[in-house]
């Protein structure tokens, strides 16, 4: 399961063109005023429409996780976004709201994950700082993994950019891990994991800041690891501005 054949590797690259557009229709329908579970629920039925539309009966998720393309915030919404792995609560957006998405579609088993930190109207100083800081790192993460490299050398050189800028209080969880069949597959972008990197794997790339008095701040993207480096196979936008909703 580590090394992804060309042909796994293409149906991920499918469920993140999917999980792409749900998370377009997410951060299009999201206002203040809405809820977590309307706007959720519309992104997803949508981008899953098209998706249908498009692939026709060749379509099928053969997943436990869904039966189509889906976006969403699953609760990390305001000082809710401060939890890494909070729960849906059908909260109504506010302006000043920091907010945690994920988006992603199961393709004929295998998965993608696409995940943004948007926010509602202006940051202050403080989390621009720290969503700075959250680029920053994803950008360290992503330019650390090539193949010859331990896994779990990417994660310390993520935790030493956070000791070095006195960011290890708002540190949760390592940088990323594997996946494909399942959201969650070995290997793991973490100290305790000294798996050797190698072309083929599929990791996702996800570290984080999070502090109960500011929100939480996590970009992740899906990265294939190729013969001399790696391909980002997400891409949406990553910059503030780009992922400002309007108040």
């Amino acid at each position: 399961m580590m090394i992804k054949s060309p042909a796994e590797i293409a149906l991920i690259k499918e469920s993140a063109k999917w999980g792409n557009l749900a998370h377009r229709l997410l951060q299009r329908y999201t206002r203040p005023g809405a809820t977590e579970t309307e706007v959720s629920l519309r992104a997803g039925q949508e981008a899953t429409l098209a998706m249908l539309e498009t692939l026709g009966p060749l379509y099928a998720s053969r997943s436990l996780y869904g039966d189509g393309a889906s976006a969403g915030y699953r609760g990390q919404i305001g000082r809710n976004a401060a939890i890494p792995h909070a729960l849906a609560n059908n909260i109504t957006f506010q302006p000043g709201d920091v907010l945690v998405t994920g988006a992603g579609a199961p393709m004929w088993g295998y998965n993608s994950e696409l995940e943004r930190t948007m926010a509602i109207g202006s940051l202050t100083d403080e989390q621009k700082r720290m969503f700075d800081h959250m680029v920053a790192l994803q950008d360290l993460a992503i330019r650390s993994l090539r193949p010859g490299v331990k896994c779990s050398d990417v994660d310390r050189a993520v935790r030493t950019y956070f000791e070095q800028h006195d960011l290890m209080p708002y540190w949760k969880h390592h940088t990323g891990h594997a996946i494909g069949l399942r959201y969650h597959e070995a290997p793991f972008l973490d100290v305790g994991d000294d798996t050797e990197i190698k072309p083929g794997m599929v990791f996702t790339v996800e570290p984080g800041l999070y502090a109960a008095h500011l929100g939480g701040f996590r970009h992740s993207d899906t990265v294939v690891i190729t013969e001399d480096g790696y391909e980002i196979i997400t891409y949406y936008p990553r910059d503030l501005a780009s992922l400002t909703i309007p108040a």
